[in-house]
């Protein structure tokens, strides 16, 4: 193929003449979705996650009710939503992957290192939820009683309370909490069934254990099969994947929706998800839950979508594809609260307790109390494997997303990788799955929980949004990436969203940061207080993204000459194809 490039230079016209074969060097080009319908829903399965099922009903019922919707809305027009525009549209001009979508700043380019970093935490951390699902659908198809509602099980013991004897005694002190002590308490089968056989729990992170957690250890091996099957052939056929996996979990939601409103109790929880508490709103912490929820629920800075927007069509209206995103991703957070607060009130209704005192935030949600509620209903068994293929799926497409993430990086560093896609996936799998099996040691759910407090969330994502913000708005400039995404779709997007680029994001983002490091306390999750040295480690992950930034800074200036200010003058000048039209079809994709 010959390509004729116009290059205007001070003024003077240089005629390049382009002569490159439709693979450069080789390599197999730049895969593109198949249709803007695969695009969508391959960016729905990223944002909608397991966060909008377990995190978002239980901020909202604990920090305000409906009120809690104000600072959810503000940081979703102010922040979400620009960032995630930011992202898609950024990839689809660059037709790059998070690290060279930064030869538009160089200066900034350790920002996509940064979400490499994040990506690589969050693909082994999030496996393991949807290996906890595996294990809880199989035990839901092949039992004729749910052993989480029993305690005639060989792990059980003599603490353990079934149901029948507690919905008699309600005023009886039971363990609720994943983490918490059942000594000299009476414990609830789901709690039993949860520490000493889905985690074989031990006493802390003093006590790795062993891998002899062999049921555990096949379902997170079954989990990265599955994955690997979603991605092995690339996004040509992960789109196709999408087609069920980013669907069906909503059918299952419209059904667990329609029962859980029609049980006993069901308004009452419904009214604890959204009684208004509009004295919350006095509160900073607050604002912190609401902001940290939108940023993690859009995935925002964890490479995907920048890797899913350079995989769109030139000129698809990314603008539009974005709002509905955005919308579709805010509503689902919204409606599966009223699915699990109907269950969790009739839970309540039956047990004679309030809705307060069964509710949970996180695992405890997904695999104590819901599971619990789902039970109590006639055909327990049917709930619970819809509830848990559920979770399966919607773990698929956040899991999946996140490789897809991590391998358009590679691809676009080291093209001729392209060529051998199946055994790229095979192996980069495998590596994360060996590394995985941390989390299906005895002291996994103590692991599991400092990478989802330190390395994948918090100070650690806040401070690479804020970057990338910064990197855009001010550094490329807002100017300019609003030039690029007219050439792209036509038209200029709304002004407010090159506002909140420069301004009310990035000032958004700091001060929300600035209140995690000052009210920053050691973590303790349950009655489990983590040691000093736990902490640390922690402190590191969370560094490890962030200072990717300054480090690949340095880096990019000192390998420039002159004076200092003309080597950073260098450092930010974008370099590359001008033209990602051009740039496309030199990489053998006519598609534009």
């Amino acid at each position: 193929m010959d390509v004729a490039i116009n290059l205007l230079d001070n003024d003077k016209e240089m005629k390049v003449e382009v002569k490159q074969s439709n693979t450069a060097l080789g390599e197999k080009a730049r895969q593109s979705w198949g249709s803007n319908v695969q695009s969508f829903l391959a960016h729905l399965g990223a944002v909608i996650g397991l966060g909008n099922i377990w995190r978002f009903p239980y901020i909202v019922y604990a920090y305000g009710g409906g009120a809690f919707l104000i600072p959810y809305l503000v940081f979703v027009i102010f922040g979400g939503f620009p960032l995630l525009f930011l992202e898609v549209a950024m990839g689809q001009y660059t037709r790059e992957a998070a690290i060279n979508m930064w030869n538009i700043a160089p200066i900034m380019k350790g920002v996509g290192f940064a979400c490499t970093v994040l990506v690589l935490y969050s693909n082994v951390y999030y496996i393991t939820v949807m290996a906890w699902s595996i294990f809880y659908f199989v035990h839901s198809l092949t039992t004729s009683v749910l052993p989480w509602m029993h305690c005639d099980n060989w792990w059980n013991t003599n603490s353990c309370l079934p149901y029948d004897k507690f919905q008699f005694n309600a005023s009886q002190n039971v363990t609720m909490g994943a983490f918490e002590s059942s000594v000299n308490e009476s414990v609830l089968p789901v709690i039993e069934f949860w520490d000493k056989y889905v985690l074989r729990k031990s006493a802390g992170l003093h006590e790795l254990g062993s891998l002899n957690n062999w049921p555990m250890v096949l379902c997170l091996a079954a989990a990265w099969i599955i994955v690997y099957f979603c991605v092995f052939k690339g996004v040509k056929w992960s789109g196709k994947v999408v087609y069920f996996t980013a669907t069906f979990p909503y059918i299952i939601l419209l059904v667990l929706l329609v029962r859980g409103c029609t049980l006993d109790g069901a308004l009452g929880g419904i009214h604890f998800y959204l009684k208004p508490n509009m004295t919350k709103l006095l509160e900073p912490n607050v604002w912190v839950q609401a902001c940290s929820q939108v940023c993690y629920s859009y995935a925002i800075c964890f490479a995907v979508m920048v890797a899913f927007g350079s995989y769109n069509h030139f000129h698809m209206d990314c603008y539009r594809h974005v709002i509905f995103l955005s919308v579709t991703c805010s509503l689902t957070s919204f409606v599966a609260g009223f699915a699990v607060f109907s269950v969790l009130g009739n839970m309540a209704y039956v047990m004679r307790k309030n809705v307060s005192d069964v509710v949970a935030s996180g695992p405890g949600l997904a695999f104590l109390t819901y599971p619990t509620g789902l039970s109590m209903l006639p055909l327990p068994q049917l709930w619970n494997s819809l509830f848990f293929f559920m979770l399966i799926l919607i773990a698929i497409d956040s899991e999946f997303a996140c490789i897809e993430g991590l391998f358009s990086i590679f691809y676009d560093q080291w093209k001729v990788l392209r060529k051998y896609t199946k055994s790229f996936s095979a192996a980069v799998c495998f590596a994360q799955f060996l590394f995985g099996l941390l989390y299906v040691t005895e002291a996994g759910v103590y692991i599991f929980e400092l990478f989802n407090n330190f390395a994948v969330s918090g100070i650690a994502l806040l401070s690479v949004a804020l970057l990338e913000s910064i990197g855009v708005g001010w550094i490329y400039g807002a100017d300019k990436a609003y030039d690029n995404i007219k050439e792209m779709i036509g038209y200029y997007p709304s002004v407010y969203i090159k506002f909140c680029w420069r301004f009310i994001t990035p000032a958004l983002l700091l001060g929300v940061l600035i209140f995690y490091i000052v009210m920053y306390k050691p973590l303790e999750i349950g009655g489990y207080v983590y040691p000093d040295w736990a902490n640390g480690v922690g402190w590191l992950m969370c560094m490890s993204s962030f200072l990717c930034v300054p480090i690949y800074a340095i880096y990019e200036v000192q390998k420039h000459t002159g004076t200092f200010k003309e080597r950073v003058l260098k450092s930010i000048a974008p370099y590359g194809i001008s033209s990602p039209e051009i740039k496309a079809k030199l990489q053998g994709n006519g598609q534009t």
